[in-house]
């Protein structure tokens, strides 16, 4: 959901308190500059730092909160003074962090050690079981984030379902890094909503979209997104869009090439265009000239990197807006039926 800000200066990471409160703190400098961001271990929420490093000294503000912090490096650790917008003063005592020992199972690789230390001691609690179609789920949630996510219990094999909540479990840690990661300009949560709809589950594949919008500290505006995943529920293997709907019959390139980029804008979009006024002949016309406000759906742009998701009637495609058109986003009738998919069609329950 959230970029991580990029910076060539490695991270340092920190653990230690501040006054009786156990925080971590993660840290970049560059030329005297200063950025980070910190949380306590009792809500995990981020909280951003910035400032200056003279010397010995780091002279340090949130603004989001309004915290000062002014630490001293002594050998690798740093002491000193928080003080609060409020004017309470605490002292700091921290020291580098190592990876922490107590990791919750499936955590995606890509997190930094700052990100593992946000995890680390959390745990999903699990729901009654549901059942779709003959098939069984049961929910999973983070009790501190409230992020939940399902994981497939009956209905496949075995190996299948295995591989499919071992990467359920990676993204749903995911997602409540993401979530702890948006603090608002209030200093309060800053995602709004964070939830899976209830999966499809066919004979072959299975498939849900993930639903979000947040209004983080720092950001110019409030954003909202959806991102599906779809799986073999043979292998297990998540599926990718280029192979259910590939163009022309020369192979797609490789994903996040040049050359792929050139395809998803030269060939992917204007197929999927073509497909669309197929199938929603209505719905693709384009808008009157001079109304800018409407939703041109017969833009090849709007389908460059669209999110998908399988479902009874086929593949659902979710059309991508400039920020002014964002309404428009992922309309609901954007579906192309599993006959003109490269997947074979399931036997529906």
């Amino acid at each position: 959901m959230l970029p991580a800000s990029a910076s060539a200066a490695p991270e340092t990471v920190f653990e230690g308190v501040a006054g009786t409160a156990r925080i971590v703190v993660a840290m970049t400098e560059d030329k005297g500059e200063v950025d980070g961001h910190y949380f306590y271990q009792t809500s995990r929420l981020d909280i951003d730092l910035s400032g200056t490093a003279t010397g010995t000294t780091l002279t340090l503000e949130s603004r989001t909160t309004g915290d000062h912090l002014l630490l001293k490096r002594i050998g690798p650790n740093l002491n000193g003074t928080l003080t609060t917008a409020k004017g309470r003063r605490l002292a700091v005592s921290v020291h580098p962090a190592a990876v922490p020992a107590a990791l919750p199972a499936d955590l995606p690789t890509e997190l930094s050690v700052y990100e593992r230390w946000r995890l680390a001691g959390l745990h999903f609690t699990s729901q009654p079981a549901e059942t779709i179609h003959g098939r069984t789920i049961r929910w999973y949630r983070e009790p501190l984030s409230g992020i939940r996510l399902f994981r497939i219990e009956s209905g496949y094999s075995t190996a299948a379902m295995v591989a499919v909540n071992h990467t359920l479990a990676r993204n749903q840690w995911q997602n409540v890094s993401t979530w702890f990661a948006c603090t608002g300009s209030d200093g309060q949560p800053g995602t709004d909503v964070a939830e899976a709809d209830k999966p499809w589950l066919g004979v072959d594949h299975m498939s849900y979209v993930w639903t979000a919008s947040w209004s983080c500290a720092g950001t110019a505006h409030p954003d909202f997104g959806a991102d599906g995943h779809s799986y073999d529920m043979a292998t297990g293997r998540e599926l990718v869009l280029d192979a259910v709907l590939p163009f022309g019959s020369e192979s797609v390139p490789a994903e996040d090439s040049d050359e792929w980029y050139k395809y998803r804008s030269n060939r992917f979009a204007p197929g999927v265009v073509a497909l669309l006024k197929r199938f929603h002949r209505d719905e693709m016309v384009p808008p009157s000239k001079g109304d800018d406000d409407a939703c041109d759906y017969s833009d090849p742009e709007v389908w460059d990197f669209p999110a998908w998701a399988l479902s009874e009637k086929g593949l659902w495609l979710g059309a991508y807006f400039p920020r002014a058109q964002r309404p428009c986003d992922a309309p609901d009738w954007a579906v192309i039926p599993w006959s003109s998919l490269r997947l074979p069609r399931a036997t529906l329950p």
